[in-house]
């Protein structure tokens, strides 16, 4: 992970498994429209007793990318 090669990640479900885990979540819930804050996604009161729950926020920001670049989600920065 960085340019010492000190430090690396290692996954135990691949970065598509979590896209897909978002997007069922989502589907499930019936917000595609709306709008999540990556906390919301990590810690927030619906994901509770998912697999979302307490999702590394370096998986679950790839996870989110990869999902940004099928077109399937929309990352922006807010205040």
């Amino acid at each position: 992970m960085d340019k010492g090669h000190k430090k690396c990640l290692i996954l135990w479900m691949r970065i598509q498994y979590w896209a897909d885990s978002i997007l069922r979540f989502v589907r499930e819930n019936g917000i595609e429209d709306g709008v999540m804050t990556v906390e919301d996604i990590r810690s927030g009161f619906e994901t509770r007793g998912t697999e979302l729950a307490g999702i590394d926020r370096g998986v679950l920001m790839r996870a989110l990318k990869l999902l940004e670049q099928k077109g399937k989600a929309v990352i922006f920065k807010g205040n």
